[in-house]
Order: C-alpha cells, then structure tokens, then sequence
C-alpha cells in the first residue's frame, strides 16, 4: 500500500500541474479575446464605416492602387506622388467622396505589375472597388494563416482564427486594403511547400515584390533557414523573379521598372511623414536629416547581415532549422526595413506563433503570455510619437529578447 500511495503520489502533482498550466492558458486566451472584441466594437462605435470606403482610411489604399492604375493606363508615371494626387482627387471628386489622405501620404511603391492587373477596376466605383480588394485580401491572409497553424502542428482552428483575424495588425490592414495580405499569403504557402515542393515554393515567395523593404528580408530568411531544400528554392525565387520582370516589361514597358525604382526610393525620402512606422527608422525618421538617416538605415541593415552571417555559419550544416531558433532573426531583419509599418507585422505571425508552441500550449509560460499582449498593446503606440519618435518597434525588440531567449530549446542546446 505505501508503495502504490508513493507511485500515485507524483502522478497525481503532475496532473495538477498539467490543470494549472490549462487554466492559464484558458485564461491568457480568454481576457485577449475580450480585448480584442471591445476593441473591435470600439473600432466600429467610432464610425470606421460609417461613410464607406473613402480615400483616407477606410479602403485607402485601394483608392490609391487603383488611382495608380489609372495613371498608368492614361500613360502616366504612377510614381509622381503630384500626379497620383490629382488623380485620385478627380476619380473620387466624381463620386462625391470628400475624404482624401494629406497630399504627402498619396503615393505608392508597388510594382507597375499590381497596377496593371488593377486595370479593370479603374472603371468601377470606390465602393465596389475597394470591397473587392478587400475582399481577396481577408481569404488571402486568412488562407495564409490556416496553412501556417497546419504547418506548425496546431489543431486547433477556431478560436487562435478568431484572434488572429481581431488582432489590430490584421484588422487595420485589410481595413485600409494594403497589399501586405497578399504578401503574407505568399510567403506562408512558401513556408508550407518549401520542404514538399520547393519549386512552387520558391514561385509564391516572389509575392514579396509586392512590398520589397518587408517583403524581400522574409523571403531570405525562408531560403536561408526555414526550407530543407534552399537551393531549388532559391533557384525557384530567381526564375520567378525574372519572369516577373518579363513580364512586367511585356505588360508595362522597360520605363514603368525605371520609375518603379525611382518611386521606392521617393517612398522611403517620403517616410519622415508617415504615420505608425513599426521598424527601427521609426526613432528617427521624423527629427533626423536626410544624411544622418541614411547612415543608421545602412548600420541597421548591416547589422542584421551580421546577425544572419552569423547564424549562416553556426548553423550552416542544417537545412530546415525550427522556425522557433530563428525568429529573432525573422524580427531583426523586420526591425531593420527602412520602413515598416504596423499592419506589416502581419509577417511576424509565424516566428510568434512558433513561440507559443502548438495549439498555444506555452502560454501558461511568462515570456510567450508577454509577447502575445505585446502584439495587441502595441496598438497604443501608432498615435502616440513624443518629439517625434515613433515608439512601435519597442514591443517587437522586447518580443525579439524573448524570441532570442528561446532559440536555443528550438536547437536543442
């Protein structure tokens, strides 16, 4: 009998525990999913919808693609922030819609190719226009995080899409119809098929044109670490990549690239103006001259080199590391985009993810709970810039220290 009683006893403290660690979870789920629904309905009360999709926010951005795609069809450079104004000014004037982004905010950096396949709405009215864009960018995003909980293991569906799709970083871009779904979209079927089929892998991660500053440091980080099978990947992304070229010179002509190239570089000088920067720039951007910006822009990047030079050669031997032991470094390189705005932490949702472990089960621990509230707290920085400085990449370093912290359990060491 004291034999059995002894037997029983651990089993029965471990059991406890096992109900503990549930309860917390339950619990860390529960309050965020209360959160994100006050917020939500808050969002609504204010009268984010009220008027319809306009040219300031609500469907703004694809106010300004599809006005982009009207310059371009009347023969004009996309890319002249003046002409892209004037543009959307006459195009939403005729449809009596009155609220318009400030002047230095109406521009884009997209490639000519979106625009182009943007034609056939250029006809259209803004509502049916920017429902649409809408539309495919929430099955997108949506689509991209059902593959990514598959890929991580997690049975779950219901409610981590319930929080998913609350959360402010996807609320706030589909809400405003940026692009960025369709990168993200991209990028998690790449993740999916890298190891199964990295020739199609390596196609989808040419999404990441859509939005290169962001969109191309992800798309190294999937070859370099995440895929099995990096070299028929990275081929795979070179081919694309130029046929991607092809056809945009087919489709738009060898000058549309030339002003593609000018237009990024005219985005990231327009920067200073911009609202809810999430990348280091955001300190700075707004007090720094010009020089003294482009010299902590470079020190960044080369420092997220060195980081990923660094990794390469204490990790080279392995092909398909856990994406746990290198979120950090999916987060640095975020960091380190010339320009990265709030929705576009959408891209951090699979290292973020990673920590919490499948079905959530790491959150009854300290470090996972904090990065996950970090994430929806966040939200309260995209206003708030105090002389200037623009606070939203604090959040994503202290999630890059607990990302960091953690790299090694994913390894093994």
């Amino acid at each position: 009998m004291g034999n059995t009683a002894r037997l029983e006893e651990p089993r029965s403290v471990s059991e406890r525990d096992a109900r503990k660690r549930n309860m917390r979870r339950m619990v860390a789920v529960s309050i965020l999913l209360v959160l994100l629904i006050l917020w939500g309905w808050l969002f609504v009360q204010e009268g984010a919808f009220k008027h319809g999709p306009n040219g300031k926010s609500f469907g703004g951005d694809a106010a300004m693609y599809v006005s982009a795609a009207r310059v371009m069809k009347a023969g004009g450079n996309p890319y002249d922030s003046h002409l892209l104004y004037r543009s959307e000014q006459t195009w939403l004037a005729e449809q009596h819609v009155r609220q318009i982004a400030p002047r230095s905010v109406v521009r884009v950096g997209n490639p000519p190719l979106l625009f182009w396949a943007l034609e056939p709405l250029t006809d259209k009215p803004l509502t049916a226009s920017a429902l649409a864009c809408m539309a495919l960018l929430g099955l997108s995003t949506l689509g991209g995080f059902l593959l990514l909980l598959g890929y991580l293991g997690w049975t779950a569906r219901i409610v981590p899409s319930l929080v998913f799709l609350l959360m402010p970083q996807t609320v706030l871009g589909i809400y405003e119809a940026n692009a960025i779904g369709l990168v993200f979209a991209g990028i998690a079927i790449a993740v999916v098929l890298a190891d199964r089929n990295p020739w199609l892998a390596g196609a989808f991660l040419t999404a990441a044109w859509l939005k290169p500053p962001v969109g191309l440091p992800i798309a190294l980080m999937v070859i370099l670490f995440i895929s099995g099978r990096r070299q028929k990947v990275a081929t795979s992304f070179g081919v694309a990549t130029a046929l991607f070229a092809l056809l945009t010179l087919l489709a738009t002509g060898a000058e549309s690239i030339r002003q593609w190239i000018n237009g990024m570089a005219g985005y990231s000088n327009a920067i200073t103006t911009s609202p809810a920067v999430s990348s280091l720039s955001g300190l700075y951007v707004r007090w720094a001259p010009g020089g003294a910006r482009l010299a902590l822009e470079a020190a960044t990047v080369l420092l997220a080199i060195g980081l990923t030079a660094f990794v390469w050669r204490s990790q080279a031997w392995k092909e398909g590391l856990p994406v746990l032991a290198v979120g950090w470094l999916w987060l640095a390189w975020f960091l380190a985009a010339p320009y990265a705005h709030f929705y576009d932490e959408i891209l951090l949702t699979l290292p973020l993810m990673a920590l919490l472990g499948p079905n959530g089960e790491r959150l009854s621990e300290r470090g996972p709970v904090l990065a996950l509230y970090l994430t929806f707290f966040s939200l309260l920085l995209v206003s708030w810039a105090p002389g200037g400085v623009q606070l939203l990449c604090v959040p994503l370093l202290a999630i890059a220290c607990v990302l960091y912290r953690r790299a090694p359990m994913a390894l093994g060491t």
